[in-house]
């Protein structure tokens, strides 16, 4: 089950028109603004109940609440079971864009990640079944804001094997590496390209990066030597959308 929780995620999600199964509102509280989403549960059909505050509590894992979760119908996590099934879907005349995040375990980074690539036009996120963020925490969810119901978050066992059928399929695969020679403004990017991305300290492993068909680095005039990882997925990502604006 996939829960969102706090006042702004789940008006959000209301506004937005995003699968929610129910509403738990923290009994007893009352606020303007947890008047809202009850109006705006009733008008979208989706049902509501109260409950205590430990039960909020207790769904939302530590993420701050402010009386209200809601359980959702994790469209884009489900809707599609497998990588495998996901990519005999894929229309490769339409240069789609991909994102694989290589072990990337820290939750608010995940669906931070997740948040930029639904806005920068991917066509799916893939992570790794073991050693990564579950995809269904409330943390993820709220990370993401609403772009874990619009896109597809795949789960693979291999990244290398993943890799490899993407190549087949005829994407261009690319690994974000600070030690690579080619600097992301050089590479030609604009046709169906899959990115990868590695976790903050160790970065994309070994075998990934050899699976990878061209390394590339970010250049960073400054001293810092690295950038969080949703931040480096931005970057990314929106300068192969730049490329495919002035291809």
């Amino acid at each position: 089950m996939s829960v969102l929780a706090g006042i702004h995620a789940v008006k959000h999600a209301l506004d937005a028109g995003d699968s929610i199964d129910e509403l738990l509102i923290e009994k007893g509280k009352h606020h303007p603004r947890l008047n809202e989403l009850i109006h705006l549960a009733k008008k979208h059909s989706i049902r509501f109940s109260f409950v205590p505050k430990e039960a909020l509590a207790r769904l939302a894992e530590g993420v701050p609440h402010q009386g209200v979760v809601a359980k959702m119908v994790a469209a884009g996590a489900q809707a599609v079971p497998t990588f495998e099934a996901w990519l005999k879907t894929v229309d490769m005349e339409t240069a789609p864009m991909v994102l694989l995040l290589d072990q990337v375990t820290d939750p608010h980074n995940l669906g931070a990640c997740v948040r930029t690539a639904e806005a920068a036009g991917c066509a799916a996120v893939i992570v790794l079944k073991d050693h990564a963020a579950d995809v269904h925490s409330p943390v993820v969810a709220k990370a993401a804001c609403g772009a874990l119901s619009r896109l597809p978050v795949l789960r693979v066992i291999n990244m290398k094997r993943c890799i490899e059928q993407l190549q087949q399929q005829g994407f261009w695969t690319v690994g974000l590496a600070g030690e690579a020679e080619l600097s992301i403004y050089d590479a030609k990017l604009s046709g169906a390209t899959a990115v990868v991305m590695g976790s903050e300290d160790k970065g994309v492993r070994r075998l990934v990066r050899e699976t990878c068909d061209q390394l590339i680095h970010i250049p960073m005039p400054g001293v810092v030597e690295s950038l969080n990882v949703s931040v480096a997925t931005g970057v990314a990502l929106f300068e192969i959308n730049r490329q495919r604006v002035t291809a």
